[in-house]
């Protein structure tokens, strides 16, 4: 049977003797987050290179997409994007768990796509890594903020600043923050 401890014996214990943590990467993937950096944000200047070097780092970029130059891409080897998407200035896109984005989608300025956090129930704090999956034909506006493990149908419509945090059916308008269906939505 698991010993249960009190707050105060969790407390006096992580201070004792903190917990071991550890990085969440593999030396080689040290090294590729290394190269896309710097390597990587140099081609990434040049329109041309975009899509190209983005692949070149395992990512999936369908044909026709229109990628910003000061898109902020993490990890690009978890980011699928389908035809014809296009991303926004100043977008984020943090795929630390993989991020898809169906055909005909717009992401726009400064939105934020983030599939990444950390349990915070472990003391050592893990990464976690769940996915986001953007459905066909989507808007995701201005300043809007997609939680991880969100999964929005076709047709979705994500209101300047809302942020959501749970996945909603497709033809969902979405506004606020939490994102709740919106009282406009025709």
């Amino acid at each position: 049977m698991p010993r249960i401890e009190t707050r105060d014996q969790q407390q006096a214990a992580m201070e004792s003797a903190p917990p071991v943590r550890r990085s969440a990467w593999s030396a080689r993937q040290k090294i590729l987050r290394m190269a896309w950096g710097t390597i990587g944000r140099l081609c990434w200047q040049v329109p041309m290179f975009r899509a190209p070097v983005l692949r070149l780092f395992g990512g999936t970029v369908g044909r026709g997409c229109r990628l910003a130059r000061t898109i902020e891409i993490i990890i690009p080897w978890n980011v699928s994007l389908g035809d014809g998407v296009q991303v926004g200035e100043r977008v984020i896109l943090y795929g630390l768990g993989p991020i898809t984005i169906g055909p005909g989608t717009v992401i726009d300025v400064r939105a934020h796509l983030c599939a990444g956090s950390h349990d915070m129930r472990d003391t050592r704090f893990p990464l976690t890594r769940p996915p986001i999956t953007i459905g066909a034909e989507c808007f995701i506006g201005v300043d809007a903020y997609i939680a991880p493990d969100v999964e929005l149908g076709d047709r979705c419509r994500v209101l300047h600043r809302a942020s959501v945090y749970k996945s909603f059916p497709a033809g969902t308008m979405l506004e606020g923050n939490p994102a709740r269906p919106s009282a406009d939505a025709s």
